[in-house]
């Protein structure tokens, strides 16, 4: 990728086809009032080069911030061709195998788009899987009747938070990549290196214990895996602990190895710190739920959420091991391990909408001028139309929401307020509820008192979001049964647990045998094919009608 001035494009790109270069993507960036000028130089020279790809920044990015804009553009030039190689090789191979449905791709703000559209803004896809877990919890809170929801996402290598607020998914319309900051809008996600993955060391200076960031990745990974990892982390001590079951990991495909766990913890972590094996796993179960429940604070409290007034979901392979104790110093109540626990991104993926993010700068002081409100969100709710009508979509399947991105003047800190649904023309009373809302919002993101209507307040971006409503899935509750869960206990083993400070006879169950409504109380451990309950000492379980197990938590 190389940026250039509109002059210097022709020549620079034959001077890369002369060296035996075949393909280059080229970034064009002009303010917003030039997208026009962009657009001609960009058919001009796909005319010229077919196969070129041109990031365009009145495209990608048609937001004020000069730096922000450039960003975007480079990093939509950098991974299209890539990203653009790939999606459309795939399509070409499923309609070769007569799989003639469009295939629709995920967007790191919780839709789907076809293939072209995701190629002509491949930015878009950047942490767009975590993306789909969070729309698959905000798809299974409305099964259940819950509209707050921390989708809380741990596999091999990170930890991943983010929050549902009344039923509706928070965004970050500025999210930070690689250190920069980016416009282009995503799930907001917080994320850390605190996986099964996450290597225990001591701290050389210190002599203290600590678990990642640096992790043992999917190889050589943990030591109880034998592929050639030496250093213990988190899987290790959650076996060497009796959590995990050396014989049924996924499903028993996988034999683990805790001889070898419990010799990795013993030398590189219990014996240099003067304690035995199990304590030195259960500092490293413990150092890990204190990650992760400090990312949740994080995620939460400051950010003017109370957790108390939130169900946690755990999935991802290893989260459900750790949940129940990550939530128990937050006050959350109830932990909700999903059915689809592993895959719980592929619920995401089949429970969404083909989804459009548009946006335009337009400055706008209070009191806001109403025609140019409407305006502004008219050139928008036309091209959004617009693409999900060629898209097949009739007008009554079609969505539309407003927003719009308001900040004190003079002053840095923007919030996004959403206008009323639909098209209809904005009145002068949405415009008083606008200003109260936002009023309330920065104080509840800021602090009491942080807000100073004296300032006045301006409107710096116009967002439009245009959803494609899709058919979903008919997930059919089964009947309760009793609470009587004994019929579904396999075995028992030594597992460990802090209340006792040394390892209890406990019953493992299998979650296959486990029927709707069957309860249980804790110790206990739920072995399913492709993760690992563990329900707490005075914590209780059950299975609720949609199969998925939840853990009401003593704090």
């Amino acid at each position: 990728m190389i940026p250039l001035k509109t002059a210097d494009i022709e020549q620079a790109l034959e001077a890369l086809s002369s060296k035996g270069v075949e393909s280059a993507a080229v970034c064009l960036l002009w303010s917003i009032a030039n997208g026009s000028h962009e657009k001609k130089v960009a058919e001009q020279l796909k005319q010229k080069y077919p196969t070129l790809y041109v990031s365009l920044s009145s495209e990608v990015a048609p937001f004020l911030g000069e730096y922000e804009r450039t960003a975007t553009t480079v990093f939509n030039a950098y991974i299209g061709p890539r990203i653009s190689a790939y999606l459309n090789n795939l399509e070409r191979m499923l309609r070769a195998k007569n799989l003639r449905g469009e295939p629709l791709i995920m967007q790191a703000y919780g839709g789907v788009l076809n293939v072209s559209a995701t190629c002509a803004n491949a930015v878009g896809t950047i942490e767009s899987g975590p993306a789909a877990g969070v729309v698959g919890s905000q798809y299974l809170g409305g099964l259940i009747g819950e509209e707050n929801v921390l989708a809380t996402d741990m596999g091999g290598t990170t930890f991943k938070v983010s929050v549902i607020h009344d039923g509706k998914i928070e965004k970050d319309y500025n999210p930070v990549i690689q250190r920069h900051r980016i416009l282009s809008t995503k799930i907001w996600v917080e994320s850390i290196g605190a996986g099964g993955g996450s290597i225990a060391w001591i701290d050389p200076e210190t002599g203290f214990l600590k678990v990642g960031p640096q992790g043992a990745g999917a190889s050589p990974g943990p030591v109880c895996y034998q592929g050639g990892g030496s250093e213990p982390t988190v899987s290790d001590a959650d076996l060497v602990l009796g959590y995990l079951n050396e014989n049924y990991f996924l499903g028993g495909k996988i034999r683990l190895n805790k001889e070898a766990a419990e010799r990795a913890v013993s030398e590189k972590i219990a014996a240099p710190l003067g304690m035995n094996t199990i304590e030195a796993a259960g500092g490293i179960y413990r150092i890990a739920n204190a990650h992760m429940s400090d990312l949740i604070r994080k995620a939460t409290v400051e950010r003017g959420h109370d957790p108390r007034k939130f169900v946690l979901f755990a999935f991802g392979g290893a989260g459900p091991v750790h949940a129940a104790r990550y939530t128990e110093d937050l006050g959350i109540k109830q932990v909700v391990i999903p059915l689809t626990a592993s895959v719980h991104g592929a619920t995401g993926l089949i429970s969404t909408d083909v989804l459009y993010e548009y946006g335009r700068s337009d400055h706008l002081i209070a009191p806001f001028d109403l025609n140019r409100l409407q305006e502004n969100f008219a050139v928008l709710i036309a091209q959004a139309r617009s693409d999900l009508e060629a898209r097949g979509f009739k007008p009554a399947e079609i969505e539309i929401v407003r927003s719009l991105d308001m900040r004190y003047r003079y002053q840095v800190h923007e919030l996004t307020l959403s206008m009323p649904p639909g098209s209809g023309d904005i009145q002068q009373q949405d415009l008083e509820k606008l200003y109260d809302d936002f009023h309330e919002l920065y104080e509840k993101s800021y602090g009491q008192g942080s807000g100073y209507r004296e300032a006045g307040m301006e409107v710096m971006t116009f967002r439009l979001t245009a959803r494609g409503r899709l058919k979903k899935p008919n997930i059919a509750r089964i009947s309760l049964d009793g609470k009587d869960s004994t019929s579904a206990v396999k075995s028992r083993r030594a597992v460990y647990f802090e209340e006792y400070r040394h390892a209890v006879d406990t019953a493992i169950y299998d979650f296959i045998k486990m029927k709707p409504g069957n309860a249980l109380a804790g110790p206990a451990i739920i072995e399913t094919p492709v993760t690992t309950i563990v329900v707490n000492p005075n914590n209780r379980a059950f299975m609720d009608e949609f199969r998925n197990i939840r853990i009401d938590v003593e704090t």
